[in-house]
């Protein structure tokens, strides 16, 4: 089970919303697809995601082909999505979530 903090909704209506205006619905789209596979990866396969910082609870996993991550963590029913920031972002940005 994936469960995403309240926030991530709006982390992801902004990113979604400039990548329409910019390239179009098919790349926003495109963007939701490949978030959803990068998320669906991260629950079934926690393992393979670092670490964000050394001893942190949060592991990190990108979105393939866009300059995006997310962080997330386990926990006894799947994983909690906390932040899906630009990787140019400030590295603090949504660390606070739980």
């Amino acid at each position: 089970m994936v469960i995403f903090h309240p926030s991530v909704r709006r982390d992801l209506t902004g990113i979604l919303r400039y990548y329409e205006d910019e390239g179009g619905v098919g790349l926003a789209d495109r963007f939701f697809e490949t978030f959803m596979v990068s998320v669906e990866s991260a629950e079934t396969h926690p393992e393979r995601s670092h670490p964000s910082l050394p001893g942190s609870v949060f592991r990190r996993a990108t979105v393939p082909g866009f300059p995006y991550h997310f962080l997330f963590r386990e926990t006894s029913f799947g994983i909690r999505v906390s932040v899906l920031r630009h990787d140019k972002r400030h590295p603090g940005f949504g660390s606070r979530r739980r």
